[in-house]
């Protein structure tokens, strides 16, 4: 568990992994690494997976974060929903552009996020480098 997170409420832990959740049925594909990815956040946070809330639409999740008063947590959040839509190595239009509308709606700039999204392609060139480090040669 993150520094940060180990702060947080026992319902912002919820809403954290329904964001997560939320991002995670954006496509159709049914995908083991994010699936992986939202296990071992649950239970990293002691939180049962079973237990979230189901969200329809970006505006209902929207709804659910706002109130959340820490800036730093919604970042956190947002940062998670990016690395878990990226989990596949394949961003799909729909899942930026929602993510694009969560964050600036409950407040973050859109710098912040274009940042956030810079940053997970970084880290998938990152993991694919080392594996053509691996198998190159051969």
């Amino acid at each position: 568990m993150n520094e940060l997170s180990s702060t947080w409420s026992e319902s912002e832990k919820q809403l954290y992994l329904t964001a997560l959740q939320y991002i995670l049925t954006l496509d159709s594909e049914d995908n083991d690494a994010k699936k992986e990815f939202m296990k071992n956040k649950a239970r990293e946070l002691g939180c049962a997976l079973s237990k979230l809330k189901k969200v329809r639409s970006s505006a209902e999740l929207i709804k659910l974060l706002l109130p959340i008063p820490s800036v730093r947590t919604k970042r956190s959040m947002l940062r998670d929903m990016i690395l878990l839509a990226a989990a596949d190595h394949d961003l799909s239009d729909q899942e930026i552009g929602e993510i694009y509308e969560i964050g600036t709606k409950i407040g973050l700039k859109a710098e912040k996020i274009d940042d956030f999204f810079l940053w997970a392609a970084r880290g998938l060139e990152w993991q694919v480098d080392g594996s053509r480090l691996i198998d190159e040669d051969i």
